[in-house]
């Protein structure tokens, strides 16, 4: 979801919705007038809370369709037999929006009062009662909003394990061999083993940076994480953080087929939101991430300082996995290892 004003309305309206329901809710409302037509702009829109509620959205979700009283207005002036035409008349993905929602929506008409209006209120009723039925009478829980500048990548970003098969962070695991970098920057790009998460957590979501290079490559990340940018950046260790990068700006990226990083101009920049912050290390600091090359680092702590200080854990992890794979597991709501945050309120205490 792009940051405009309507998408800070929405998030505003959700951030609310979780002060309000903080056990949660039983139904998740899709509410449409009767009448207006599905548009490319409707279908962006459930997109856009696809991407944010992930497929929660339909699990809970029911169809209201309000201005009830203007469909009764078609069917006295013969426009209408039956709602199902109106339904028909629709484009397939609207059709396909109420599949998977398992057909649960009820016409609303808002003039009707007193018992005119129960039978509308009594099919809300038994419908929120059967997403309950289905989902284990468990509430969903609204994602928590969170505004946060170091917290790396969003759920549906990849990687390559072993060099080859894609896989999105929120299914990377502890020692999983993923694409990284080489030292000198010059020969192809290397396996290296993911020892430490310093974030993750699926249940949020968050604005991050989305760069889009002139070869296609698009990468999204928060905007104090670091990133490889500069002609010969590689080679010297230049990172800048996610919100320095311009368009016209050089980062890497790393094709597929030929895994040697190679220089690619920066052609748009931009902040959307998205659901999830996962934050992965490598035992060498660098990853390779939706094809672009950047550092496992953010400005919660300098780069070279953050590499010194998880040193231990480095080599605890060579010695130890299992025991350092306990330790170094997100813990909390903030999904971070509760020592991460001892560590970092040391570090900014001591400067």
């Amino acid at each position: 979801m792009d940051t405009d004003a309507e998408g800070k309305k929405t998030l505003g309206e959700i951030s609310k919705c979780r002060e309000f329901c903080p056990n949660g809710v039983n139904a998740v409302l899709l509410v449409i007038p009767f009448g207006q037509k599905f548009t490319k702009e409707e279908e962006t829109s459930i997109g856009h809370l696809k991407t944010l509620f992930g497929d929660d959205l339909f699990k809970y979700g029911i169809v209201i369709f309000t201005h009830g009283d203007k469909f009764d207005e078609a069917k006295e002036d013969g426009q209408l037999n039956h709602f199902n035409e109106y339904l028909h008349s629709q484009p397939p993905y609207f059709n396909d929006v109420l599949q998977k929602v398992g057909r649960r929506y009820v016409l609303f008409n808002n003039k009707l009062r007193g018992d005119a209006a129960k039978p509308q209120r009594l099919q809300l009723v038994e419908h929120i009662r059967a997403v309950m039925g289905n989902v284990g009478q468990v509430a969903y829980k609204i994602p928590e909003y969170v505004n946060t500048a170091g917290a790396c990548f969003h759920a549906t970003s990849t990687v390559l394990i072993d060099g080859k098969h894609p896989e999105k962070m929120a299914s990377l695991q502890l020692g999983n061999k993923v694409l990284s970098i080489p030292d000198d920057g010059i020969a192809p790009a290397i396996l290296d083993t993911v020892y430490f998460f310093s974030h993750a957590a699926d249940d949020v979501i968050a604005p991050f940076v989305r760069i889009t290079t002139a070869g296609g490559k698009t990468l999204h990340l928060s905007e104090g994480h670091y990133i490889y940018a500069g002609r010969d950046a590689l080679k010297t260790g230049a990172l800048v953080t996610a919100r320095e990068v311009k368009v016209g700006d050089v980062v890497h990226v790393v094709d597929a087929e030929d895994q040697t990083p190679h220089p690619e101009e920066v052609m748009e920049v931009k902040t959307e939101i998205k659901r999830g912050l996962y934050c992965p290390h490598t035992l060498g600091g660098s990853l390779v991430v939706d094809g672009v090359c950047v550092s496992t680092y953010t400005e919660m702590i300098p780069p070279t300082v953050a590499h010194g200080l998880l040193w231990p854990v480095r080599v605890l992890y060579r010695i130890a996995p299992e025991v350092a794979g306990k330790i170094a597991q997100p813990q909390g709501e903030k999904g971070m290892p509760t020592w991460l945050g001892w560590l970092h309120d040391c570090y900014t205490a001591w400067v």
